[in-house]
């Protein structure tokens, strides 16, 4: 910018559109709107009981003891771990 553009000469200067991957062109900036089928919140309830209803427990409850004993070995390896250093402080 030179000092004999002003800022209103920018403003009306002429300058090529240029059309972005959102733009549909020709000064556009409308996105696409979903129906209102595509744009519903929530699921319908008797899809979500159906959903609810097909969940497999037994493996859920396999997963979460497993979950558990993995912080429980954690919290064993950790306190395995501080014990030894604080053993290892009482000795310096």
């Amino acid at each position: 910018m030179t000092a004999s553009h002003s800022f209103a000469d920018l403003l009306t200067e002429e300058k090529p559109e240029v059309i972005t991957p959102l733009d549909l062109g020709e000064s556009s900036l409308d996105l696409e709107i979903p129906t209102d089928k595509e744009a519903g919140a929530f699921p319908p309830v008797s899809d979500t009981i159906t959903w609810f209803k097909d969940i497999d427990w037994d493996l859920q409850r396999e997963r979460a003891r497993a979950g558990v004993n993995n912080c429980g070995l954690v919290l064993a390896v950790i306190g395995t771990k501080l014990t030894d250093l604080g053993t290892y402080l009482s000795r310096v």
